[in-house]
């Protein structure tokens, strides 16, 4: 309802209120299956690991494979977008989503998990750049909220998805493959709905004339953001930060690790985890928050600098204890809001005409880190355990920080 009064405000006309509604919902349900159906393998890797084999280095690999794929594909809508409607892609990533998750319950080897994992990842990659320009295109006189509620759906997922999974799997006689046929029966039936809105979907124009030839298509438009420094500079914070950008570490390791090295339970280790996923739906917004009312890159730097510290903390814990229940939450409080806050910082600098270029950039740098710390984190818990695997990565929050100090902003937008 605050995204509808504050649309109101906007003089460009744009479709009714019902309209938004549903650009909103299908977009952020979309985001919402797409997170829980990779967080729920939080709780289904120690289960895999044991029927299949696996073990953290395959793991790692798995996850690097998949987010690589993705993280390449989200770098190109940008040119597609302009040619087809951004419904029809949303449709054919959450259907193929949807049946990569259905192929992953019938897997019997480390291969054939691989193969559907891939899949999934072709499928994945549309949600974040498609979905945040659609959000940003249709929503101008909030963009701001509608991006975070956009971010704060797919957390939704991620709170949702250990918890509801551990259940399913141990209680209900569903099992992991059941819940893999169930989660991706879900998400193709999203992709199905995105069709049917697609034309709802499309590009908000702030007239009813049609596009301006002097609008940067294709390359154009990607080589007007890659001139821009500020906006490289935004782009490689979000990736020089190890975790918090949803599918890669928090997700793969964190649950495994508290059934593996803490003996517990995995109705256990998934309610710790869920600790992280309230810091993340919380965090965003107070981070966010503070960064509308104060200098907006020092506000970024004071959550790399918590990200830092929180995640050395975590990584030497030995016991279940209040300290580690307060740090799961600051934890995932800081780790999760620099996706939040480079968005804000990314909005400020792109004209709408680009947001579908800029967005694809923007996610296709800062995803691809993503499976070099996979891979790393993997091969350094197998080898040398949790404590120097976290140890390292909280070193990456502070390079993130050092990499603000050449940001000059001073919310000048790119204009046509």
């Amino acid at each position: 309802m605050a995204l509808e009064a504050a649309e109101a405000t906007s003089s460009a006309p744009r479709e009714g209120a019902l309209g938004r509604s549903t650009i909103f919902g299908i977009v952020c349900g979309a985001h919402f299956i797409n997170h829980f159906q990779s967080t729920m393998l939080g709780v289904i890797y120690p289960l895999m690991m044991k029927d299949l084999g696996l073990g953290f280095a395959a793991i790692a690999s798995i996850a690097a494979a998949y987010n690589t794929l993705g993280n390449v594909l989200q770098g190109v809508y940008g040119f597609i977008v302009p040619y087809v409607r951004r419904g029809v892609i949303l449709g054919i990533g959450n259907c193929v989503l949807g049946l990569s998750v259905i192929a992953s319950g019938f897997a019997s080897s480390y291969s054939h998990f691989f193969t559907t994992r891939l899949l999934g990842g072709v499928g994945g990659s549309p949600q974040h750049p498609v979905g945040s320009s659609i959000l940003a295109s249709h929503f101008a006189g909030a963009r701001g909220r509608a991006l975070a509620f956009h971010s704060t759906a797919g957390q939704m997922g991620g709170v949702v998805a250990p918890i509801l999974g551990a259940y399913l799997i141990l209680h209900t006689g569903i099992g992991w493959r059941g819940l893999f046929w169930a989660v991706g029966a879900v998400a193709t039936v999203m992709g199905l709905i995105c069709f049917i809105f697609r034309d709802s979907l499309r590009r908000a124009r702030s007239s009813d004339a049609p596009r301006s030839r002097l609008t940067p298509l294709g390359w154009e438009a990607y080589k007007k953001c890659l001139q821009n420094k500020n906006i490289l500079l935004v782009s490689l914070v979000f990736m020089v930060g190890a975790a918090g950008r949803g599918q890669d570490i928090n997700e793969t390791y964190i649950i495994p690790h508290f059934v593996r090295d803490f003996g517990l339970s995995l109705t256990y280790g998934a309610f710790l985890f869920l600790f992280i996923q309230i810091g993340s739906l919380c965090g965003p917004y107070i981070w966010g928050w503070l960064s509308d009312r104060y200098n907006r890159k020092l506000v970024i730097q004071a959550s790399l600098f918590v990200s830092a510290v929180s995640s050395f903390w975590l990584g030497w814990q030995t016991e279940v204890s209040s300290s580690l229940y307060a740090n799961l939450i600051v934890y995932g409080a800081a780790v999760t809001s620099r996706q939040t806050l480079t968005q804000a910082l990314l909005s400020d600098l792109v004209g709408d005409e680009l947001f579908d270029a800029a967005f694809s950039l923007y996610y296709f740098i800062g995803f691809i880190s993503i499976p070099f710390w996979t891979l790393v984190t993997g091969g350094i818990m197998e080898h040398h355990g949790f404590g120097p695997a976290f140890s390292l990565i909280s070193t990456s929050y502070l390079a993130a920080s050092v990499l603000l100090v050449f940001l000059r902003h001073d919310r000048h937008v790119i204009h046509r």
